[in-house]
């Protein structure tokens, strides 16, 4: 197949330039001005933007073990339907992705089923060691310091000292962690639980936890030389820190759900706003833009985590926490884009580029000759609102249903081969590939 862009807006994080774009086999072959080429397709793009495919570092499709919330079908169309061509899936599974037969399970439903690019993160848990030492191809191993969604944790600061002694002394992988202290948490479930508002979600998780794990995280990757990753950091607290000790080998994530909601959204949307961690101040919300610009924060990744509306509207202490946002994490950053918060480069930085480099992709992230024909068709003029109804993720529904959006991708290119125009998928089959790791 043979495809030809002609007159693309072309986007990395130094420039945007207007070229074409010649596309054979799914590996872009050609880049250059007024490309006289034969092709089995040619697009017009006057006026819009060729983006790298989005890479989402952080989804749980739930499956195997959960796939009345999500599966790889489902949440490969919402990844496709907003403009992500590359996913990793978290660990918590069930079964857990603890062992490599789990492992070897979860990829053969992905290449089963996936319409995107797939990677995964393997769970470490504190008798499972050589498993993860026998884990091949995994994009890193992650780190639960805390009880969330799965009841994976390695709460016992020696226990977790260990552990990431003999991960960082490896040095093969990318140590993942979701930063908040067990301990600290436990205490503040006793102070409030008789009290039944979602609001004390974020008073129960609060930003010195928050700050207390990732100390911990840090200063172990500094004191056996590894490499950590923290996720979906959240705090003005965390920023502060990372000012001192951001780097090659320490990195970081935020999350959607983070920039654009906040501790006054609970009045609303009660627990479908329950997250771990939870919503946060517009104090912490405006450091964690202020991160963004100093460019601590190196990617945005959804933490695409969907449950049901059923299972969301129960009793605060038995609503699961997490939302869904693989197809909404991109035109939310398009829209911040229309608002001046940051440039169409710096959203090509964040979801394209650093997760490339940081976790050492193959051909992806960057349009380039020889890179895969990953590449997400941008239209910063389109205005629309976010719909329940038009929403491919299983669970259907979203935290920013009836938020008008302008700026959204309107066609998507996995590997060469289109899976989405504008926001419908029009792929039946199979078109993911599991990622290639370059360390």
């Amino acid at each position: 197949m043979k495809i030809l862009f002609k007159n693309a807006k072309i986007v990395s994080s130094k420039k945007i330039e207007t070229k074409d774009v010649f596309v054979k086999n799914g590996v872009i072959e050609k880049i250059a001005s007024s490309l006289n080429v034969k092709a089995d397709k040619e697009y017009d793009l006057t006026g819009k933007y060729l983006m790298p495919g989005v890479i989402d570092a952080h989804v749980h499709f739930r499956c195997p073990g959960y796939e009345k919330k999500e599966d790889w079908e489902s949440g490969s169309s919402a990844a496709l339907s907003g403009g992500v061509t590359t996913v990793f899936d978290m660990p918590n599974t069930k079964p857990h992705t603890t062992t490599v037969e789990a492992l070897e399970q979860k990829r053969d439903i992905a290449r089963a089923h996936s319409k995107v690019n797939f990677g995964f993160f393997f769970g470490a848990e504190p008798a499972n060691l050589e498993q993860v030492k026998k884990a091949r191809g995994i994009v890193g191993v992650k780190v639960f310091m805390a009880e969330t969604t799965g009841h994976m944790i390695m709460e016992k600061e020696v226990r977790l000292e260990k552990l990431l002694e003999a991960l960082f002394t490896d040095n093969q992988y990318i140590i993942a962690v979701h930063a908040e202290n067990e301990d600290m948490f436990k205490r503040r479930v006793e102070v409030y639980k008789d009290e039944h508002k979602p609001e004390i979600h974020s008073l129960i998780r609060s930003d010195a936890i928050a700050l207390e794990a990732a100390k911990t995280a840090v200063h172990l990757a500094k004191k056996f030389n590894g490499r950590l990753h923290l996720c979906h950091v959240s705090t003005k607290k965390e920023m502060e820190l990372l000012v001192k000790f951001h780097g090659k080998n320490v990195t970081c994530e935020a999350a959607p759900h983070h920039l654009f909601l906040s501790v006054s959204d609970y009045m609303k949307q009660e627990n479908f706003v329950k997250i771990n961690p939870p919503l946060r101040s517009i104090k912490d919300q405006k450091a964690l833009w202020g991160g963004i610009k100093l460019e601590i924060v190196d990617m945005i990744a959804s933490d695409h985590a969907p449950h049901l509306k059923a299972e969301k509207r129960k009793d605060y202490w038995e609503a699961p926490a997490g939302v869904p946002g693989v197809e909404t994490s991109l035109p939310l950053m398009l829209n911040a884009v229309n608002d001046d918060m940051l440039e169409l480069k710096d959203v090509c930085a964040l979801m394209c580029e650093n997760p490339a480099d940081i976790f050492g992709l193959a051909g992806k992230g960057y349009i380039r000759e020889g890179f895969d024909a990953d590449l997400v068709v941008v239209d910063m003029n389109m205005e629309k609102p976010v719909e329940n109804r038009k929403l491919y993720t299983k669970c259907g529904w979203s935290p920013y249903a009836g938020r008008v959006l302008k700026g959204w991708p309107v066609m998507t290119f996995v590997n060469g081969i289109v899976g989405m125009v504008n926001g419908r998928v029009v792929i039946e089959k199979v078109i993911g590939r599991e990622v290639v790791i370059e360390r």
